[in-house]
């Protein structure tokens, strides 16, 4: 089985193909729509061989499809037929959730990526629930996306942020009652230390929760990156399941 991973981001879309050593990426954006997704996907992927496609969109999914329209990209994703698109069979999931499938390990595990906008996932008991804790107000009636996402970074600082980051982990871990907590996303490399229970993410686990989202077939992972070097794949009956909110 050779697998096309796609996570789109609110500012780069990443493609991972099986058994590739490194991710190849587009720029996304306010202007990225369905189908200049699709035509950047082609351009990028060039020649690559592969008959399924994961694709991690940041927003809810229903039905593997997107529910809503994306706050950081282009409209038209309502409706839009990516099976048609590529020819191929799609499944398409919560980016926050495909990097959780990813970075999963066993246990009660929270995910909470931080990126141009923040995502977060809950697996319990082998299934993932999609989550949108950043709407829930934090400090003076703003809310945890406004102090974790990209443009909190920005305007309050890095100390700040990380602080915030800190108590987000905290809270969030005591109420899930999480084994541990894995942070994600672009920004995640600034943090300096991590909060207790919780561990470091890598981009590259999103390609490990795309294949993982067949999970009927045999799994397979490139090497990992120099960053996670000891990553580990689980066999596929031993997988989460993906639970639609």
């Amino acid at each position: 089985m050779n697998v096309l991973v796609v996570d789109i981001g609110g500012t780069n879309v990443k493609l991972w193909k099986t058994e590739a050593q490194e991710k190849t990426k587009f720029p996304s954006g306010k202007d990225l729509t369905p189908k200049l997704l699709v035509e950047g996907m082609q351009e990028a992927a060039g020649d690559w061989n592969y008959d399924r496609v994961s694709i991690g969109f940041p927003g809810e999914i229903l039905h593997n499809a997107p529910k809503s329209e994306p706050f950081n990209l282009g409209p038209g994703w309502v409706g839009f037929d990516f099976g048609m698109a590529f020819g191929k069979p799609v499944r398409v999931a919560n980016d926050a959730c495909m990097q959780a499938l990813g970075s999963y390990e066993g246990g009660k595990m929270l995910y909470i990526g931080l990126g141009t906008g923040m995502g977060t996932a809950f697996i319990h008991d082998r299934a993932i629930i999609p989550l949108a804790l950043g709407h829930i107000k934090f400090h003076r009636g703003e809310t945890f996306n406004h102090y974790l996402c990209r443009k909190g970074l920005e305007l309050h600082g890095e100390k700040r942020w990380r602080r915030a980051v800190f108590d987000a982990a905290a809270v969030w871990r005591e109420a899930f009652m999480a084994d541990y907590v894995v942070l994600g996303g672009g920004n995640a490399k600034r943090l300096t230390e991590l909060p207790e229970g919780c561990r470091l993410g890598s981009n590259f686990n999103a390609y490990i929760g795309g294949v993982r989202m067949w999970d009927d077939a045999q799994v397979h992972t490139p090497a990992a990156p120099p960053e996670n070097p000891e990553l580990s794949v689980f066999p596929a009956e031993e997988l989460p399941r993906a639970v639609e909110a």
